[in-house]
């Protein structure tokens, strides 16, 4: 579970595309705080850490994710969003979010 708070953001390192799935390496502040099986959501969708060092982690995207997320879209250089899954007693400010995909939705228009 989440908040839905941003906590930080990260740089993308790199997507590599591997048939029917892709590996999405990110540079995250908290990089040397995470464990392989964590969950992080990325621009707000859940993902597992499937590999850390010091300064980023790793984490494998099925087809499926990318083809109904914007994580399909990253590319090297790019900033995406970043927040760690909230511990049981932590105190939140946002909501109770899971950040699995239900559904997807077309924008018609972006008044700026």
């Amino acid at each position: 579970m989440f908040t839905g708070l941003v906590e930080a953001t990260g740089t993308v390192r790199s997507l590599e595309l591997l048939g029917e799935q892709a590996r999405l390496t990110v540079e995250v502040p908290f990089a040397s705080e995470l464990a392989d099986g964590e969950s992080v959501a990325v621009n707000g969708c859940c993902l597992t850490v499937t590999g850390s060092d010091e300064k980023a982690a790793s984490f494998d995207v099925l087809k499926q994710t990318l083809d109904v997320t914007s994580l399909g879209e990253l590319s090297e250089g790019r900033l995406v969003n970043l927040e760690r899954a909230m511990l049981a007693g932590d105190r939140f400010g946002g909501h109770f979010v899971q950040g699995h995909v239900d559904a997807t939705g077309e924008i018609l228009d972006l008044s700026l």
